[in-house]
Protein backbone atom coordinates (compact mmCIF):
# COMPACT_ATOMS: atom_id res chain seq x y z
CA UNK A 1 0.00 0.00 0.00
CA UNK A 2 2.39 1.94 1.07
CA UNK A 3 4.80 1.33 -2.03
CA UNK A 4 1.85 1.51 -4.32
CA UNK A 5 1.51 5.29 -2.87
CA UNK A 6 4.98 5.70 -3.20
CA UNK A 7 4.91 4.84 -6.68
CA UNK A 8 2.23 7.02 -7.21
CA UNK A 9 3.62 10.17 -5.62
CA UNK A 10 6.94 9.33 -7.44
CA UNK A 11 5.38 9.52 -10.44
CA UNK A 12 3.09 12.43 -9.88
CA UNK A 13 6.52 14.06 -9.16
CA UNK A 14 8.18 13.09 -12.76
CA UNK A 15 5.25 14.45 -14.06
CA UNK A 16 5.69 17.71 -12.14
CA UNK A 17 9.39 17.88 -12.60
CA UNK A 18 9.10 17.01 -16.43
CA UNK A 19 6.48 20.06 -16.72
CA UNK A 20 9.42 22.42 -15.81
CA UNK A 21 11.68 20.91 -19.25
CA UNK A 22 11.60 23.35 -21.62
CA UNK A 23 9.57 23.12 -24.44
CA UNK A 24 11.67 21.33 -27.83
CA UNK A 25 10.09 24.09 -29.75
CA UNK A 26 11.31 26.68 -27.66
CA UNK A 27 14.66 25.46 -27.53
CA UNK A 28 14.86 25.24 -31.37
CA UNK A 29 13.82 28.90 -31.58
CA UNK A 30 16.43 29.39 -29.22
CA UNK A 31 19.24 27.86 -31.38
CA UNK A 32 17.92 29.34 -34.90
CA UNK A 33 18.06 32.66 -33.11
CA UNK A 34 21.59 31.51 -32.13
CA UNK A 35 22.81 31.05 -35.02
CA UNK A 36 21.01 33.76 -36.92
CA UNK A 37 23.03 36.19 -34.54
CA UNK A 38 26.40 34.53 -35.50
CA UNK A 39 25.61 34.44 -39.44
CA UNK A 40 24.95 38.51 -39.37
CA UNK A 41 28.02 38.19 -37.18
CA UNK A 42 30.04 36.78 -39.78
CA UNK A 43 28.18 38.74 -42.20
CA UNK A 44 29.40 42.15 -41.00
CA UNK A 45 33.25 40.43 -40.33
CA UNK A 46 32.75 39.72 -44.35
CA UNK A 47 32.35 43.26 -45.32
CA UNK A 48 30.16 42.81 -49.13
CA UNK A 49 33.27 44.71 -50.95
CA UNK A 50 32.27 48.47 -52.92
CA UNK A 51 32.08 48.13 -56.71
CA UNK A 52 35.57 50.65 -56.68
CA UNK A 53 37.38 48.12 -54.27
CA UNK A 54 36.47 45.10 -56.67
CA UNK A 55 37.31 46.58 -59.44
CA UNK A 56 40.79 47.68 -58.00
CA UNK A 57 40.83 44.10 -56.57
CA UNK A 58 40.77 42.51 -60.18
CA UNK A 59 42.49 45.37 -61.59
CA UNK A 60 45.78 44.32 -59.32
CA UNK A 61 44.85 40.60 -59.88
CA UNK A 62 45.04 41.26 -63.66
CA UNK A 63 48.65 43.39 -63.10
CA UNK A 64 50.36 40.22 -61.63
CA UNK A 65 48.68 37.31 -63.51
CA UNK A 66 51.61 36.26 -65.73
CA UNK A 67 53.82 36.08 -62.62
CA UNK A 68 51.17 34.26 -60.76
CA UNK A 69 50.55 31.82 -63.92
CA UNK A 70 54.38 31.32 -63.92
CA UNK A 71 55.12 30.64 -60.20
CA UNK A 72 51.88 28.13 -59.94
CA UNK A 73 53.57 25.77 -62.66
CA UNK A 74 52.74 27.24 -66.21
CA UNK A 75 56.07 27.80 -67.30
CA UNK A 76 55.43 25.31 -69.94
CA UNK A 77 53.68 27.00 -71.94
CA UNK A 78 54.30 30.62 -70.79
CA UNK A 79 58.34 30.33 -72.38
CA UNK A 80 59.68 34.01 -73.10
CA UNK A 81 58.60 35.16 -76.60
CA UNK A 82 60.86 35.52 -79.50
CA UNK A 83 61.22 37.77 -82.31
CA UNK A 84 58.13 38.46 -84.20
CA UNK A 85 57.56 36.92 -87.29
CA UNK A 86 55.15 39.16 -89.79
CA UNK A 87 53.01 36.99 -92.79
CA UNK A 88 52.57 38.31 -95.79
CA UNK A 89 53.70 42.34 -97.00
CA UNK A 90 54.05 44.80 -95.12
CA UNK A 91 52.37 48.21 -95.99
CA UNK A 92 53.74 51.65 -95.16
CA UNK A 93 51.86 54.40 -93.67
CA UNK A 94 52.95 57.78 -95.42
CA UNK A 95 51.25 59.74 -92.68
CA UNK A 96 53.68 58.47 -90.25
CA UNK A 97 56.66 56.95 -92.17
CA UNK A 98 55.47 53.94 -90.34
CA UNK A 99 55.23 49.39 -91.00
CA UNK A 100 52.33 47.77 -90.45
CA UNK A 101 52.57 43.93 -90.74
CA UNK A 102 50.33 41.20 -89.76
CA UNK A 103 51.38 38.11 -87.17
CA UNK A 104 50.16 35.14 -84.75
CA UNK A 105 51.35 33.86 -81.87
CA UNK A 106 49.83 31.90 -78.78
CA UNK A 107 48.35 33.64 -75.86
CA UNK A 108 51.03 32.64 -73.52
CA UNK A 109 53.36 35.05 -75.51
CA UNK A 110 50.83 37.53 -76.21
CA UNK A 111 50.11 38.14 -72.31
CA UNK A 112 54.32 38.37 -71.93
CA UNK A 113 55.07 41.36 -74.62
CA UNK A 114 52.23 43.48 -73.61
CA UNK A 115 51.41 44.98 -70.33
CA UNK A 116 47.97 46.28 -68.96
CA UNK A 117 49.68 48.60 -66.11
CA UNK A 118 51.89 50.30 -68.71
CA UNK A 119 49.16 50.79 -71.07
CA UNK A 120 46.60 51.49 -68.39
CA UNK A 121 46.52 55.35 -69.43
CA UNK A 122 45.16 54.49 -73.03
CA UNK A 123 41.15 55.13 -71.92
CA UNK A 124 39.15 54.74 -68.52
CA UNK A 125 38.89 51.09 -67.18
CA UNK A 126 35.35 49.24 -67.31
CA UNK A 127 33.53 47.14 -64.71
CA UNK A 128 33.85 44.31 -67.26
CA UNK A 129 31.56 41.79 -64.67
CA UNK A 130 28.97 43.85 -64.84
CA UNK A 131 29.74 45.73 -68.81
CA UNK A 132 27.38 43.71 -70.99
CA UNK A 133 29.98 43.80 -74.37
CA UNK A 134 32.57 42.84 -72.63
CA UNK A 135 31.17 40.03 -70.23
CA UNK A 136 29.76 38.46 -73.60
CA UNK A 137 33.20 39.17 -75.08
CA UNK A 138 34.85 37.33 -72.64
CA UNK A 139 32.66 34.26 -72.87
CA UNK A 140 32.97 34.42 -76.22
CA UNK A 141 36.65 33.84 -76.23
CA UNK A 142 35.84 30.82 -73.61
CA UNK A 143 33.99 29.51 -75.83
CA UNK A 144 36.55 29.44 -78.50
CA UNK A 145 35.11 32.32 -80.58
CA UNK A 146 38.30 34.20 -83.11
CA UNK A 147 39.13 37.37 -81.70
CA UNK A 148 39.10 40.40 -83.93
CA UNK A 149 42.78 41.74 -84.60
CA UNK A 150 44.54 44.19 -82.08
CA UNK A 151 46.97 47.14 -82.87
CA UNK A 152 50.47 47.09 -81.55
CA UNK A 153 53.09 49.23 -81.33
CA UNK A 154 56.99 48.01 -81.22
CA UNK A 155 58.82 50.88 -79.53
CA UNK A 156 62.34 51.57 -78.11
CA UNK A 157 63.03 53.56 -74.71
CA UNK A 158 64.18 56.08 -76.75
CA UNK A 159 61.18 56.30 -79.52
CA UNK A 160 60.96 54.40 -82.62
CA UNK A 161 62.61 50.75 -84.07
CA UNK A 162 63.17 50.47 -87.84
CA UNK A 163 63.26 46.55 -87.57
CA UNK A 164 61.19 43.78 -85.49
CA UNK A 165 64.76 42.21 -84.52
CA UNK A 166 65.92 45.29 -82.16
CA UNK A 167 67.29 44.07 -78.88
CA UNK A 168 65.78 46.68 -76.95
CA UNK A 169 61.93 46.72 -78.20
CA UNK A 170 58.98 47.16 -75.73
CA UNK A 171 55.33 47.05 -77.08
CA UNK A 172 52.47 49.05 -76.51
CA UNK A 173 48.91 48.69 -77.44
CA UNK A 174 47.59 51.17 -79.93
CA UNK A 175 43.75 49.65 -79.89
CA UNK A 176 43.07 46.64 -78.03
CA UNK A 177 43.53 47.39 -74.23
CA UNK A 178 39.82 45.88 -73.43
CA UNK A 179 40.64 42.65 -75.69
CA UNK A 180 44.15 42.40 -73.70
CA UNK A 181 42.11 43.15 -70.30
CA UNK A 182 39.58 40.65 -70.96
CA UNK A 183 41.60 37.57 -72.39
CA UNK A 184 43.41 38.14 -68.84
CA UNK A 185 40.12 37.82 -66.68
CA UNK A 186 39.26 34.82 -69.50
CA UNK A 187 42.54 32.97 -68.13
CA UNK A 188 41.51 33.73 -64.04
CA UNK A 189 38.01 32.85 -64.77
CA UNK A 190 39.31 29.25 -66.17
CA UNK A 191 42.02 28.82 -63.68
CA UNK A 192 40.89 29.99 -59.94
CA UNK A 193 36.92 30.32 -60.90
CA UNK A 194 34.37 30.65 -57.73
CA UNK A 195 37.04 31.39 -55.59
CA UNK A 196 37.36 34.85 -57.15
CA UNK A 197 34.08 35.31 -55.74
CA UNK A 198 35.31 34.48 -52.48
CA UNK A 199 38.11 37.17 -52.63
CA UNK A 200 36.21 39.55 -53.60
CA UNK A 201 37.26 39.90 -57.28
CA UNK A 202 34.13 39.13 -59.02
CA UNK A 203 30.66 39.28 -57.93
CA UNK A 204 28.67 35.89 -57.55
CA UNK A 205 26.32 37.13 -60.98
CA UNK A 206 29.30 37.40 -62.68
CA UNK A 207 30.85 34.08 -61.72
CA UNK A 208 27.66 32.55 -62.56
CA UNK A 209 27.17 34.55 -66.36
CA UNK A 210 30.13 32.46 -67.42
CA UNK A 211 30.37 29.28 -65.24
CA UNK A 212 28.51 26.84 -67.71
CA UNK A 213 31.60 27.85 -70.15
CA UNK A 214 33.93 27.32 -67.74
CA UNK A 215 32.97 23.84 -66.86
CA UNK A 216 32.65 23.05 -70.29
CA UNK A 217 36.28 23.04 -70.42
CA UNK A 218 37.31 20.71 -68.13
CA UNK A 219 39.85 20.73 -65.24
CA UNK A 220 41.65 24.01 -64.21
CA UNK A 221 44.84 23.16 -64.79
CA UNK A 222 44.63 21.59 -68.21
CA UNK A 223 42.10 24.04 -68.87
CA UNK A 224 44.19 26.60 -68.45
CA UNK A 225 47.06 25.07 -70.47
CA UNK A 226 44.83 24.81 -73.42
CA UNK A 227 43.81 28.69 -73.45
CA UNK A 228 47.29 29.39 -72.97
CA UNK A 229 48.16 28.17 -75.77
CA UNK A 230 45.04 29.76 -78.10
CA UNK A 231 46.58 31.57 -81.15
CA UNK A 232 46.20 35.03 -81.21
CA UNK A 233 46.55 37.68 -84.55
CA UNK A 234 47.46 41.11 -84.46
CA UNK A 235 48.90 43.96 -85.97
CA UNK A 236 52.07 45.32 -85.07
CA UNK A 237 53.20 49.00 -86.21
CA UNK A 238 56.96 50.34 -85.96
CA UNK A 239 59.19 52.60 -87.42
CA UNK A 240 57.49 55.05 -85.86
CA UNK A 241 57.70 57.31 -83.03
CA UNK A 242 55.87 58.44 -80.02
CA UNK A 243 53.93 61.30 -82.22
CA UNK A 244 52.92 58.42 -84.42
CA UNK A 245 51.69 56.24 -81.71
CA UNK A 246 49.61 58.88 -80.47
CA UNK A 247 48.19 59.39 -84.02
CA UNK A 248 46.92 55.76 -83.85
CA UNK A 249 45.87 55.61 -80.43
CA UNK A 250 43.74 58.60 -81.25
CA UNK A 251 42.04 57.28 -84.62
CA UNK A 252 41.62 54.09 -83.79
CA UNK A 253 40.29 54.10 -80.49
CA UNK A 254 37.70 57.58 -81.59
CA UNK A 255 35.92 54.72 -84.34
CA UNK A 256 35.02 52.69 -81.58
CA UNK A 257 33.37 52.93 -77.93
CA UNK A 258 34.82 56.53 -78.21
CA UNK A 259 37.39 58.33 -75.99
CA UNK A 260 35.71 61.59 -74.35
CA UNK A 261 37.66 64.57 -75.73
CA UNK A 262 39.16 64.92 -72.83
CA UNK A 263 40.50 61.27 -72.68
CA UNK A 264 41.98 62.36 -75.84
CA UNK A 265 43.61 65.21 -75.24
CA UNK A 266 45.41 63.38 -71.66
CA UNK A 267 46.82 60.88 -74.37
CA UNK A 268 47.80 63.70 -76.85
CA UNK A 269 49.45 65.75 -74.16
CA UNK A 270 51.16 62.64 -72.06
CA UNK A 271 54.53 63.85 -71.62
CA UNK A 272 53.86 67.36 -71.01
CA UNK A 273 51.70 66.33 -68.01
CA UNK A 274 53.94 63.93 -66.84
CA UNK A 275 56.89 67.13 -67.35
CA UNK A 276 54.32 69.00 -64.78
CA UNK A 277 53.95 66.21 -62.51
CA UNK A 278 57.33 65.62 -61.83
CA UNK A 279 57.67 69.37 -61.07
CA UNK A 280 55.17 69.08 -57.92
CA UNK A 281 51.89 70.32 -60.03
CA UNK A 282 49.07 68.36 -58.22
CA UNK A 283 47.62 66.34 -61.23
CA UNK A 284 44.66 63.83 -61.46
CA UNK A 285 44.31 62.11 -64.89
CA UNK A 286 40.68 60.83 -66.06
CA UNK A 287 42.52 58.35 -67.96
CA UNK A 288 43.45 56.55 -65.29
CA UNK A 289 39.83 56.89 -62.78
CA UNK A 290 38.23 53.24 -61.90
CA UNK A 291 34.20 53.29 -62.42
CA UNK A 292 33.29 54.65 -59.78
CA UNK A 293 35.89 56.67 -58.91
CA UNK A 294 35.42 60.55 -57.82
CA UNK A 295 38.60 63.04 -58.75
CA UNK A 296 40.48 64.58 -55.51
CA UNK A 297 38.90 67.92 -55.17
CA UNK A 298 42.70 68.95 -54.25
CA UNK A 299 44.48 68.43 -57.63
CA UNK A 300 43.82 69.79 -61.20
CA UNK A 301 42.44 67.87 -63.72
CA UNK A 302 44.86 66.72 -66.59
CA UNK A 303 43.04 67.87 -69.12
CA UNK A 304 42.46 71.25 -67.66
CA UNK A 305 46.07 71.87 -66.88
CA UNK A 306 46.40 70.68 -70.67
CA UNK A 307 44.44 73.87 -71.37
CA UNK A 308 45.34 76.31 -68.36
CA UNK A 309 48.91 75.76 -70.14
CA UNK A 310 47.39 76.38 -73.99
CA UNK A 311 45.58 79.82 -72.35
CA UNK A 312 48.74 81.03 -70.44
CA UNK A 313 51.00 80.14 -73.60
CA UNK A 314 48.38 82.38 -75.68
CA UNK A 315 46.83 84.67 -72.96
CA UNK A 316 43.66 83.31 -74.70
CA UNK A 317 41.01 81.68 -72.33
CA UNK A 318 38.65 80.44 -75.15
CA UNK A 319 40.79 77.79 -75.22
CA UNK A 320 38.42 74.02 -75.09
CA UNK A 321 39.24 70.22 -75.41
CA UNK A 322 37.10 70.24 -79.02
CA UNK A 323 39.55 72.69 -80.28
CA UNK A 324 42.82 71.66 -79.49
CA UNK A 325 42.30 67.68 -79.94
CA UNK A 326 41.69 69.07 -83.34
CA UNK A 327 44.36 71.09 -83.58
CA UNK A 328 46.56 68.42 -82.92
CA UNK A 329 45.55 66.02 -85.32
CA UNK A 330 45.05 68.76 -87.91
CA UNK A 331 48.55 70.40 -87.26
CA UNK A 332 50.37 67.15 -86.29
CA UNK A 333 51.68 69.35 -83.05
CA UNK A 334 54.82 68.07 -81.76
CA UNK A 335 53.89 67.62 -77.68
CA UNK A 336 56.16 70.04 -76.10
CA UNK A 337 56.45 72.55 -78.99
CA UNK A 338 55.34 75.59 -78.89
CA UNK A 339 54.79 76.32 -75.50
CA UNK A 340 57.40 79.25 -74.85
CA UNK A 341 59.76 78.99 -72.14
CA UNK A 342 58.25 75.89 -69.70
CA UNK A 343 60.13 76.78 -66.73
CA UNK A 344 57.52 80.30 -66.77
CA UNK A 345 54.33 77.56 -66.98
CA UNK A 346 55.56 75.35 -63.84
CA UNK A 347 56.68 78.68 -62.10
CA UNK A 348 52.89 80.08 -62.68
CA UNK A 349 51.30 77.01 -62.04
CA UNK A 350 53.11 76.42 -58.86
CA UNK A 351 52.11 79.00 -57.64
CA UNK A 352 48.76 79.19 -58.05
CA UNK A 353 48.58 75.56 -56.44
CA UNK A 354 50.91 76.07 -53.54
CA UNK A 355 49.67 80.07 -52.82
CA UNK A 356 46.44 80.71 -54.28
CA UNK A 357 45.00 77.61 -54.32
CA UNK A 358 45.79 77.14 -50.30
CA UNK A 359 44.78 81.02 -49.67
CA UNK A 360 41.53 80.36 -51.31
CA UNK A 361 40.87 76.96 -49.40
CA UNK A 362 41.59 79.10 -46.28
CA UNK A 363 39.27 81.69 -46.47
CA UNK A 364 36.50 79.60 -48.09
CA UNK A 365 36.54 76.48 -45.69
CA UNK A 366 32.74 75.87 -44.95
CA UNK A 367 31.83 76.22 -48.73
CA UNK A 368 33.11 73.47 -50.68
CA UNK A 369 32.21 75.33 -54.15
CA UNK A 370 34.06 78.07 -53.57
CA UNK A 371 36.86 76.50 -51.32
CA UNK A 372 37.97 74.16 -54.71
CA UNK A 373 37.24 76.95 -57.35
CA UNK A 374 40.54 76.77 -58.62
CA UNK A 375 40.83 73.45 -59.15
CA UNK A 376 37.63 72.99 -60.96
CA UNK A 377 38.42 74.27 -63.97
CA UNK A 378 36.64 76.13 -67.02
CA UNK A 379 35.96 79.14 -66.66
CA UNK A 380 37.88 80.27 -63.48
CA UNK A 381 41.17 78.45 -64.00
CA UNK A 382 41.57 78.97 -67.22
CA UNK A 383 40.34 82.84 -67.18
CA UNK A 384 42.91 83.20 -64.23
CA UNK A 385 45.46 81.55 -66.41
CA UNK A 386 44.45 83.55 -69.12
CA UNK A 387 45.28 86.58 -67.77
CA UNK A 388 48.38 85.52 -65.99
CA UNK A 389 49.68 84.99 -69.14
CA UNK A 390 48.55 88.77 -70.57
CA UNK A 391 50.38 89.57 -67.99
CA UNK A 392 53.80 88.19 -68.63
CA UNK A 393 53.44 88.53 -72.28
CA UNK A 394 53.23 92.60 -71.78
CA UNK A 395 56.35 92.03 -69.15
CA UNK A 396 58.00 89.53 -68.03
CA UNK A 397 57.93 87.00 -65.08
CA UNK A 398 59.07 89.90 -62.47
CA UNK A 399 55.90 91.39 -63.23
CA UNK A 400 53.47 88.61 -62.92
CA UNK A 401 55.16 87.61 -60.06
CA UNK A 402 54.10 90.90 -58.21
CA UNK A 403 50.50 90.79 -59.52
CA UNK A 404 50.25 87.52 -58.01
CA UNK A 405 51.62 89.12 -54.74
CA UNK A 406 49.47 91.72 -54.70
CA UNK A 407 46.31 89.44 -55.30
CA UNK A 408 47.84 87.58 -52.10
CA UNK A 409 47.64 90.37 -49.95
CA UNK A 410 43.50 90.54 -50.49
CA UNK A 411 43.77 87.24 -48.25
CA UNK A 412 45.29 89.24 -45.37
CA UNK A 413 43.19 91.57 -44.87
CA UNK A 414 40.29 91.20 -42.48
CA UNK A 415 37.58 90.76 -45.13
CA UNK A 416 35.75 87.58 -45.25
CA UNK A 417 35.22 87.25 -49.33
CA UNK A 418 38.47 88.24 -50.52
CA UNK A 419 37.80 87.39 -54.15
CA UNK A 420 34.34 89.04 -53.97
CA UNK A 421 32.46 85.57 -54.21
CA UNK A 422 28.78 87.41 -54.32
CA UNK A 423 29.32 89.89 -56.97
CA UNK A 424 31.51 87.27 -58.77
CA UNK A 425 28.39 84.84 -58.70
CA UNK A 426 25.57 88.35 -59.64
CA UNK A 427 28.12 89.30 -62.32
CA UNK A 428 27.97 85.64 -63.82
CA UNK A 429 23.89 86.11 -63.72
CA UNK A 430 24.27 89.25 -65.64
CA UNK A 431 26.28 87.77 -68.48
CA UNK A 432 23.95 84.22 -69.04
CA UNK A 433 27.33 82.58 -67.93
CA UNK A 434 25.92 79.39 -69.23
CA UNK A 435 27.30 80.61 -72.01
CA UNK A 436 30.85 79.15 -71.24
CA UNK A 437 33.07 82.38 -73.45
CA UNK A 438 31.22 84.80 -71.10
CA UNK A 439 32.14 83.27 -68.27
CA UNK A 440 35.41 83.05 -69.42
CA UNK A 441 36.09 86.19 -70.10
CA UNK A 442 34.60 87.45 -67.16
CA UNK A 443 37.62 86.22 -65.04
CA UNK A 444 40.21 86.78 -67.63
CA UNK A 445 39.18 90.31 -68.27
CA UNK A 446 38.77 91.11 -63.87
CA UNK A 447 41.85 89.81 -62.89
CA UNK A 448 43.73 91.58 -66.14
CA UNK A 449 42.09 94.86 -65.10
CA UNK A 450 42.87 94.04 -61.08
CA UNK A 451 46.58 92.64 -62.02
CA UNK A 452 47.51 96.18 -64.04
CA UNK A 453 46.32 98.15 -61.65
CA UNK A 454 43.23 99.70 -63.56
CA UNK A 455 40.77 98.54 -60.73
CA UNK A 456 41.89 98.61 -56.92
CA UNK A 457 40.08 95.69 -56.01
CA UNK A 458 38.37 92.57 -58.04
CA UNK A 459 35.34 94.45 -59.82
CA UNK A 460 33.41 91.42 -60.91
CA UNK A 461 30.17 94.00 -61.93
CA UNK A 462 32.08 96.04 -63.40
CA UNK A 463 33.67 94.13 -65.92
CA UNK A 464 29.95 92.10 -66.39
CA UNK A 465 28.37 95.55 -67.23
CA UNK A 466 31.44 96.47 -70.01
CA UNK A 467 30.86 92.72 -71.29
CA UNK A 468 27.00 93.19 -71.38
CA UNK A 469 27.85 96.27 -73.13
CA UNK A 470 30.01 94.97 -75.68
CA UNK A 471 32.85 96.47 -74.52
CA UNK A 472 36.06 94.28 -75.27
CA UNK A 473 39.15 93.92 -73.30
Amino acid sequence: MTDNQGGRKGSNEFVTRGSETPDVAASTRSVKRELKTLRSQRDLRIKKPTRLERTRKLHDVVVNLVQELQSAGFASVLSPPGPITIMGPEVEDPKTQGKIGHTRESLGSYIQRLSVEDNFFQRPPFDHMTDPIYRRLIRDFIDGAAMPESKIAALSRAGGVRSLDDGNIRFSIIDGLQRLYCFLIAILLVWRREQLVQDGVIPQEGWNFFAESVKRLGEPELATENLLQRVIRYEIFYAIGLAGLLHYMVTFNSSQRRMSLRVQLEIMKKPLIEHLKSEGIPIWEDIGRMPGERRPQDRFLGSDIVLATQAFITHNAQVTTAVETERFLDENQPYLDNIGDISDIIRTLKRISAEVHSKITQAYESNPNQRFLMMNGDPFLLGFVAACGYVRSRGNMDILDKALDKLLQEFDRPDADPLHIESYQSALDMINASRGKDARRLVDDTFRRFFLGVTTELDWLDTADQIAGGVSH
